[in-house]
């Protein structure tokens, strides 16, 4: 069972999720007030009519984890991207610390400032490469990608998409108490730096050659062959995606949706023929995963012209990079099956009710952990948001100030981000564990003192926020 270990924690998720309704009565909030129902318990039929739903609504982010594998094996194929990895790796040579320093750094401002958690994987098998290159294990490759990711959003500072439903419940802004974003985002991944650093420097493996047999470094064919083109591409991807990505509704900025307007309405002839072409909707700033799915796709066909792939081999080296990524592409549309339960079947209300009333006002104790329950059965921050802060704030804690509200706003969100480091539904950790087959149990035993840290660092940090 340990090479699908993954599946099984994923599994057993879900049928704790669906024990739940079994055992406790449902229970919500709504424009009527506080209700509580009886149980509503899920059965076979009615979980995989969940699957179902959870397909078709979250089967996006499937898709666009295929699309990265089908490029990654495309790439494959490209002795230059193997050079580049080669060239990076002597390039920081006795000073690979600040290669993983600098991606950290870069993935975790990409994730707080532009809302770049989901669409960074388009980064992790490079940089994995490279650490795997440099002879460190795994488990220093997975926590530099994914903890970067999750620190960013811990300390989430300009992303509107992430804080959409803490706004809109609280009547916050993404672009507000700035300064005290960006100090949760400093120290987190100080602290995040540090024990990487610490934990690479006592796991170096230098197993190059296994780990280029198990794929997860490419063969060099040629080592002539150019590598400036796939950074070229590689870039360009990436700048892309940042500029789609960053929320630029929270500074007034309208060029890109001006600039759409301007590309879809201009006609030739009377027919407005780029319109139709691109048949695309949504301009920088409102992205999602289907239009990056499409630019990676649109990467990888340019990536094997550039290098004279035939087109039979360019199939066959997308279909064997989907193949590779297949178990994390399932895995990411299963935990929404969590999701999809919780929502259809309100449970965990009944369970956040008794703990935010042990106090009569704010306490960031009971904040935290519920925040943190919620963040890992809701998956994501919209829907832990608005299942439990309109009950806290709209029954509970109905005289909050100004600085409460703040302090709520930055709890869930620490906490979600902190979730996603740790909880068995986190897309990103997840997807991450299944490339580089590493157990979940094993990942929760090398990195418990990490999370124990952040835990205790983000507490400190809502407590001395009571005190101002």
């Amino acid at each position: 069972m340990k090479k699908h270990n993954l599946f099984k924690v994923v599994m057993i998720t879900i049928a704790v999720t669906v024990l739940l309704t079994w055992l406790l009565p449902e229970t919500y909030y709504n424009n009527q007030g506080l209700v509580e129902a009886e149980r509503e318990q899920v059965g076979i039929f009615t979980l995989m009519s969940y699957v179902g739903i959870a397909i078709q609504y979250f089967s996006h982010i499937g898709i666009y984890v295929l699309s990265v594998g089908g490029l990654y094996g495309v790439l494959h194929n490209i002795s230059g991207y193997r050079n580049l990895i080669d060239k990076v790796t002597k390039g920081f040579k006795g000073r690979e610390w600040l290669f993983m320093s600098i991606v950290m750094v870069i993935f975790a401002i990409c994730s707080s400032m532009a809302g770049m958690s989901l669409p960074l994987i388009f980064m992790f098998p490079f940089v994995i490469s490279v650490i795997l290159a440099m002879g460190y294990d795994k488990i220093t490759a997975a926590l530099v990608t994914v903890g970067s990711v999750s620190v960013g959003l811990i300390g989430s500072v300009f992303s509107a998409n992430d804080t959409y439903g803490i706004d809109i419940v609280l009547g916050t802004a993404a672009n507000k108490d700035v300064w005290l974003k960006i100090i949760v985002l400093v120290v987190c991944l100080a602290l995040l730096i540090f024990n990487t650093l610490r934990y690479a420097s006592k796991n170096k493996v230098n197993e190059v050659k296994a780990l280029t047999t198990a794929g997860y470094i490419p063969e060099s064919k040629d080592k002539n062959e150019k590598y400036w083109p796939v950074v070229v591409i590689m870039d360009l991807v990436f700048i892309i995606l940042i500029l789609a990505f960053i929320s630029w509704s929270l500074f007034d900025i309208t060029w890109f949706d001006k600039l759409l307007k301007n590309i879809t309405t201009y006609k030739i002839g009377g027919f407005a023929i780029f319109g139709k072409i691109l048949g695309l909707s949504n301009a920088f700033g409102s992205w999602t995963l289907n239009e990056a799915s499409i630019i990676i796709i649109i990467a990888s066909l340019l990536l094997s012209f550039i290098y004279g792939i035939k087109f039979d081999q360019y199939v066959k080296g997308f279909m064997d990079g989907g193949k590779r990524a297949l178990k994390a592409a399932v895995l990411a549309i299963l935990v929404y099956v969590v999701l999809v339960i919780v929502t259809y079947v309100p449970v965990m209300l009944t369970i956040f009710k008794p703990i935010l009333e042990l106090t009569k006002s704010l306490n960031v104790f009971t904040m935290s952990l519920v925040s943190l329950i919620s963040s890992t059965f809701f998956v994501e921050l919209y829907y832990a948001a608005t299942n439990v802060l309109p009950y806290a704030t709209g029954v509970l804690y109905t005289t909050l100030n100004t600085s409460e509200i703040t302090i709520i706003s930055v709890i869930f969100q620490s906490m979600y981000g902190l979730a996603t480091l740790i909880a068995p539904t986190s897309v990103i950790l997840l997807v991450t564990l299944s490339y580089l087959h590493i157990p979940y149990g094993k990942w929760l035993k090398s990195n418990w003192k990490l999370i124990v840290e952040l835990l205790v660092l983000l507490l400190a940090i809502f407590l001395i926020l009571t005190l101002i």
